[in-house]
């Protein structure tokens, strides 16, 4: 049997990991763990703890569609706070300890309790928590996805290290990173099962999770081989008319693959959240500064019968004395209670996987509009046959336009456009080169680990 130290600690410079005993699902930095004293009984508790977003989702979930060609924010801030504008001039800095380095932090958090959870059960040989077990591990490879997009190569930690001199190392590389993520994934899709609800991960999110990550590695053939097996769980549909029901907490709709829940919140859900950054000003509901809104040419993309277009606002923004157009996606559930009111961060959505199978066939030179049919059907918009297509290529850029049109705010452009070659071109319209693909560390975490190598350029 494994031996654990009896007290475990890790830092924040690496790992930050939840509290003991009735504090387990309530994540905190640098607290000690006795991992003696941990039960069985206690581990979906430590598991809720790792699917928090940690109150940090609304400053870190939005900065790479800010930082994209798809939104635009002219909401400034200081260099070591939340700077939406510097973002949008793809000039991220060190010292933001918001957007940047709670990226990292909320990360962490959830890498810790999951590594306590995955070590624990495996020492244990505990064969009746399969299914905590394959949770642990797809949240575990969600959250270092989020960071190898973030930073490439990323500090690897999977088992419960007590040595600082190992926690406080340099980076894995970005190959390394990915490799443990497929991993994990493979690892997790046959012990978790099929989909009951958004907010906890299952097998078909495990699949189409690592069916994005095969798509960004150039792995077609898996990608769509994963996206397809999604599809015929028959576990999900798509929405064909109230497009905005997908993103309600209380949804009826079965789109919505794994979400996260930041709640019960202590005011009204248009205090908080995603709401807050990407809604209008007054005199629309909520306290957003109305800063940040759609670029021109992505409104442009949408066809007038598009149910997606119902998620779109035009409006005079006071700072520029223009007419822009807002997102609305997170404003949909704002009659929510006080007592009962919940923020939620999409991660996976089920029309991903017509758009992953579809694009893995066209990037082995295969034109096939089957799957884009049938999401283009449901949001009211119209169809293609293959022979409208010149080639693949062609198809390609139609595809990446579809999911701008479909996962606008999502957080997802920006590896769309690494993905498609349109990142480059853009940084240079920008004043920028390829060493701003990537986030820095922030300062802070250079500070605290001085062996850990900054990114290029910064």
């Amino acid at each position: 049997m494994l031996t654990y130290k009896k007290t475990l600690l890790l830092f924040a410079a690496a790992l930050s990991l939840a509290g003991c005993s009735g504090k387990l699902d309530e994540p905190q930095p640098d607290t000690s763990i006795d991992l003696d004293r941990l039960q069985p009984q206690e581990l979906p508790l430590l598991l809720q703890g790792a699917y928090k977003p940690d109150g940090v989702y609304y400053q870190s979930y939005p900065v790479w569609d800010i930082y994209s060609d798809d939104i635009v924010s002219i909401q400034g801030g200081t260099p070591s706070q939340f700077n939406p504008a510097g973002y949008d001039a793809c000039n991220p800095t060190v010292e933001d300890g918001f957007g940047n380095n709670r990226t990292i932090a909320s990360a962490y958090k959830s890498i810790g309790n999951a590594n306590i959870i995955i070590n624990y059960i495996r020492s244990k040989k505990l064969s009746d928590q399969s299914q905590v077990l394959g949770e642990a591990l797809a949240l575990r490879a969600f959250q270092y996805s989020r960071l190898v997009e973030t930073y490439g190569g990323v500090i690897l930690t999977l088992d419960t290290e007590t040595d600082i001199n190992k926690i406080r190392r340099d980076k894995n590389t970005e190959a390394e990173v990915y490799a443990a993520i497929v991993a994990d994934l493979t690892e997790a899709i046959p012990l978790l099962k099929d989909f009951t609800t958004p907010n906890a991960a299952c097998r078909q999110t495990a699949q189409l999770l690592l069916a994005r990550v095969y798509l960004q590695l150039g792995k077609s053939q898996e990608a769509g081989d994963l996206a397809a097996a999604v599809i015929r769980s028959g576990k999900f549909s798509l929405v064909s008319s109230n497009y905005g029901q997908i993103f309600q907490f209380a949804s009826p709709a079965k789109e919505m693959m794994w979400r996260g829940v930041d709640g019960p919140l202590s005011a009204n859900f248009n205090r908080y959240g995603l709401y807050s950054f990407y809604s209008p000003g007054a005199p629309f509901k909520g306290n957003s500064p109305g800063l940040t809104w759609m670029s021109n040419d992505l409104v442009a993309l949408y066809e007038p019968a598009d149910i997606r277009r119902q998620l779109l606002h035009r409006q005079r923004n006071a700072a520029t004395g223009q007419e822009v157009t807002y997102l609305l996606k997170f404003s949909v559930d704002t009659l929510q209670s006080t007592s009962a009111s919940y923020a939620i961060y999409p991660y996976i959505r089920y029309s991903e996987a017509f758009l992953i199978a579809a694009e893995a066939s066209a990037r082995k030179g295969v034109v096939d509009v089957t799957y884009y049919n049938q999401l283009r059907t449901a949001r009211k918009a119209s169809t293609k046959s293959n022979g409208d297509f010149a080639g693949a290529a062609a198809f390609l850029k139609e595809l990446e336009n579809e999911r701008r049109r479909e996962f606008a705010g999502e957080g997802r452009r920006w590896q769309d456009m690494r993905r498609f070659g349109t990142a480059i071109p853009f940084l240079a319209t920008k004043g920028k080169d390829a060493t701003r693909l990537y986030l820095p560390f922030n300062s802070i975490d250079i500070a605290r680990n001085p062996k850990l190598t900054q990114n290029k350029g910064y």
